[in-house]
Formats: C-alpha cells, sequence, structure tokens
C-alpha cells in the first residue's frame, strides 16, 4: 500500500519515547509498504534527512510558532478560552498543513493516512474519503485529568480543568473520524473502544532494542539515581520536581550520599535551577542515555501524570537496572511489584 503518515514533527533523534517508537514502526512498515511523512520542520535538518536514509518520503511543512514562553504563549492560552477545541489542537492548526495534506493526497492517492498523534485527527476531515488510522501513544484526556489533580495553584488549576474537559471531547470525536486505532496497552485500548467506535482498537506494545541496551561491564555508583526523559515534556518536569523536593530528603536521611542524575533534552530553567542541590545532576541533551543509566545503583520513574507505557522502563531492565516507579510510571507494562519492580 501507499501509506502517508500525518505528525507533528520528524520523529528524529531517537531522544524521547515518542520519537523511538514512530521512527522505529515507520521503518518498519516501508520494508512492506510505501511510507510518506508529514511534518513540521525544516527540509535541511537532521531529522528530515535521517527519515530520507530510511526511505520515508518525508515532505516538511513550516511549524508555527509553539514557543512556551513570553507575551505571545499567554495571549494564544487565553485566546484558546473562546474556542471549542483544546489548546494542544489549535496550537498545531495551519492552513498551509491544510493545503499540503490535500495536495499529498490529490497527488500520491494514498490508500492510508496514520494520524501519529490525535490531536493532528482534526486533519483527517481534509480528506474524509480516505482511510486512516489513529495512533494513541497516550490517552490524552487522563494526562490532563492528572495534570488538573496534581496543580495546587488555583488558577492553573481552572485553566487546566477548562482544558481538560475539552480534550475529553475532542478525544471522543477525533476516534470516531478514524477507520481504525492504535493504543500501547490493553486499558487504553478498552477506553477508546468506550468511545463508541465501531472498530477494534489494535495493541502494539512498546519493546526495546535487546542489542543496543545491554548490561555494562562498568561499575555503578553507589546510592546514585538516574531518571531520564524528554526534559521540555510536562510530566517529566513534574517528576523530576517532585523527586528532588519531596523524595531525595528522605533518601538522604538514611544514605546521606545518596545521589540523582536528571538526562534529558531541553530541561526548562526551572529543571537546570535543580542542579543547585548539592546532590543533583541535570545533563541536558545526551548523544546516548546508556552510560549514565549504567553509572545508577537503581533507575526511578517518580511519574505522577502521564499515559501509555514507559519504554525508559524497559530500557533500564534491558540494562539490568533495578526499577522503583510509581504506579503511574509503570502504567501500561505488564509488571508485578516486588517481582519484577518496586512499586511506591
Amino acid at each position: 500500500m501507499k501509506v502517508l503518515i500525518i505528525d507533528e514533527e520528524f520523529p528524529y533523534p531517537l531522544n524521547s519515547g515518542k520519537r523511538i517508537r514512530s521512527f522505529q514502526l515507520a521503518r518498519a512498515l516501508s520494508c512492506y509498504h510505501e511510507i510518506h511523512y508529514l511534518g513540521y520542520g525544516d527540509p535541511t535538518s537532521e531529522s528530515f534527512i535521517a527519515l530520507e536514509k530510511a526511505t520515508l518520503h518525508p515532505t516538511a511543512v513550516p511549524p508555527p510558532d509553539r514557543n512556551q514562553s513570553g507575551i505571545k504563549f499567554y495571549i494564544r492560552l487565553a485566546g484558546n478560552l473562546f474556542s471549542s477545541l483544546p489548546y494542544i489542537v489549535t496550537s498545531h492548526i495551519t492552513e498551509r498543513y491544510k493545503q499540503k495534506l490535500k495536495d499529498l493526497q490529490r497527488i500520491e492517492k494514498f490508500d492510508l493516512i496514520i494520524c501519529e498523534w490525535s490531536p493532528y485527527a482534526i486533519f483527517l476531515r481534509e480528506v474524509p474519503n480516505t482511510k486512516s488510522i489513529v495512533v494513541a501513544h497516550n490517552i490524552e484526556a487522563s494526562i490532563w485529568q492528572r495534570y488538573r489533580d496534581n496543580e495546587t495553584n488555583p488558577i492553573k488549576k481552572m485553566y487546566i480543568s477548562h482544558q481538560y474537559k475539552k480534550v475529553e471531547a475532542f478525544e471522543k470525536s477525533a476516534f470516531l473520524w478514524s477507520s481504525g486505532a492504535t493504543a500501547v496497552s490493553k486499558p487504553e485500548a478498552e477506553t477508546i473502544e468506550g468511545y463508541g467506535v465501531t472498530y477494534e482498537t489494535a495493541v502494539i506494545d512498546n519493546g526495546v532494542d535487546l542489542e543496543y541496551f545491554t548490561p555494562m561491564k562498568t561499575e555503578s555508583r553507589p546510592h546514585h539515581l538516574v531518571f531520564s526523559g524528554s526534559m521540555d515534556w510536562r510530566p517529566n518536569q513534574d517528576a523530576a520536581i517532585y523527586f528532588v523536593k519531596e523524595i531525595l530528603p528522605i533518601i538522604k536521611s538514611t544514605y546521606s550520599d545518596a545521589s540523582i542524575t536528571l538526562v534529558g533534552r531541553r530541561p526548562p530553567d526551572k529543571i537546570v535551577a535543580l542542579a543547585e542541590h548539592d546532590s543533583v545532576e541535570v545533563t541536558g541533551t545526551v548523544d546516548d542515555v546508556r552510560p549514565y543509566v549504567n553509572s545508577a545503583s537503581a533507575y526511578v520513574v517518580p511519574l505522577r501524570i502521564g499515559g501509555g507505557s514507559r519504554l525508559k522502563i524497559l530500557e533500564a531492565m534491558a540494562m539490568e537496572k533495578p526499577v522503583i516507579s510509581t504506579s503511574v510510571g509503570a502504567e501500561g507494562l505488564e509488571v508485578s511489584d516486588n517481582t519484577h519492580l518496586l512499586l511506591a
């Protein structure tokens, strides 16, 4: 078949769970089908070139301003109050993306469109007569519900609650617009089917490259912990701050030399500031996460907000590191407390 994948970006470099999953599954599909990839980005970028080399036929659209700071960002947030669509949808909609999608379909006549993130299902209405699949890396409404439940600022909590309701309403509609859907776990597939769709949602579990993530021979540091994840994603930011401020002091009351390294791309100032603690290191973007995981005595996943399933846990297990996670962090994986990991 001739397949078009639509996404917010080109999934490269492979430094986030979503990018790893999207790139590897697309590359595997390309062994059997002709794959094209439409995303916001630059045709001269490393990510675009990587997809070309993988024969994924990328098409780039100039991205909108999605900077999450400054006066323009807050104006956009305020403007969204008057939209029936959530901000995670309106911030990605552009006429140029719509037009490029329609142009590609007219020229290439795709048999199937794969929507690689549920907010992009809004674009499926531009090609109503083409079969489509919406990929659920998470149930977005669940993430926003947890944003709301963990927010203590009353003004932010009110805004997040408003967004949660809109995300939930949009998501219920989005899966009805498509011909099919995939999820990363059975509970999330059941959630999608509860929206009243007429198809069976396929579960495609997350996996890990066991040739790449293997135990290393060098010794780990005593009482040293590691947490990795894209630090430009709010759930990971919340987890890092929560652990450093509320959990690490408890550990240090018993192990005074306890320390943690926070590994992940594009950390904002509030995450960088955590390194002011003597026991905390913030790396920012790294080329290879494995040496950091290997240096730790244990891998922690202090997530309070999230959905889908955590590739990071599978990576740590593949490197034979003990894992301590919240119940939210371990969701979507068939693991048992005190058997495969510790839940706290």
